[in-house]
């Protein structure tokens, strides 16, 4: 039947430090690919470099997509951030996705995958109409938006690893992630995880994360569970049972 498939997001990427390179690593040795929202803004050439390599060598373990422009706050209500979002107006939506668009092709060519990834999830109307005339094909927010006009791909990362408690960022355990992804998958065609490489942060909450991959990489061969990339779904049509 050609699912259950699940795909798996890393945000927050700009630099080569140290929990990037572990989280790298960990997946790419176990061939399980990622997509990578990369901020334009911040990004160093370090980073694009390595990106650019890993991509011509290992196409199928990883894409490269936008995540916003530098990842500010234009938020003025207390527990509410976004960069795009109801106090920015059209043009300085445009300017700002126009700008990071223009950096992460200049950088990454054709290795860019035209995604968009909102920083904080925040994003409204305003923001659809940018991403449109810019010919995105795909938005990747936390949930469903329900667009009032079918304009591009939805691909929600409806399911967190990060954890916050009482304003301290950790994790989720790595079996409370399969849990909630085992409920889910065998009802939706693909679900989405929702990374932070920068919240794997002691050894123990990096033992987490690899034990996620290796169960993820037993399902991929006892269960058959598919890893996506954004670009992979483009690639067939937006059908997901044209995968199989």
């Amino acid at each position: 039947m050609g699912w259950p498939y699940i795909f798996i997001r890393n945000d927050d990427v700009w630099t080569m430090d140290r929990p990037f390179r572990f989280f790298f690593q960990q997946a790419s040795k176990r061939s399980i690919p990622v997509v990578y929202a990369v901020i334009p803004g911040k990004m160093e050439p370090g980073l694009v470099r390595f990106l650019c390599r890993a991509k011509e060598r290992t196409p199928k373990l990883l894409d490269i997509v936008q995540h916003g422009w530098v990842h500010a706050n234009h938020s003025a209500v207390a527990g509410k951030k976004y960069e795009f979002g109801i106090s920015r107006s059209l043009k300085a939506q445009r300017e700002d996705i126009r700008l990071g668009q223009k950096k992460m092709r200049q950088a990454f060519g054709k290795l860019f995958t035209p995604a968009f990834v909102p920083p904080y999830h925040g994003y409204d109307e305003r923001t659809f109409r940018v991403l449109h005339e810019e010919g995105f094909q795909i938005f990747s927010a936390g949930r469903r938006s329900f667009q009032k006009e079918k304009r591009f791909i939805e691909m929600p990362a409806q399911v967190p690893f990060s954890r916050y408690d009482q304003s301290q960022r950790s994790v989720h355990s790595a079996r409370d992630i399969l849990e909630t992804l085992a409920r889910r998958i065998y009802r939706r065609p693909l679900s989405g995880v929702l990374m932070h490489h920068v919240d794997f942060a002691t050894p123990a909450l990096r033992r987490e994360l690899t034990r996620f991959f290796d169960c993820i990489k037993a399902l991929e061969i006892r269960e058959g569970w598919r890893v996506l990339l954004f670009s992979e779904y483009l690639r067939v049509g937006n059908g997901i049972g044209k995968l199989e």
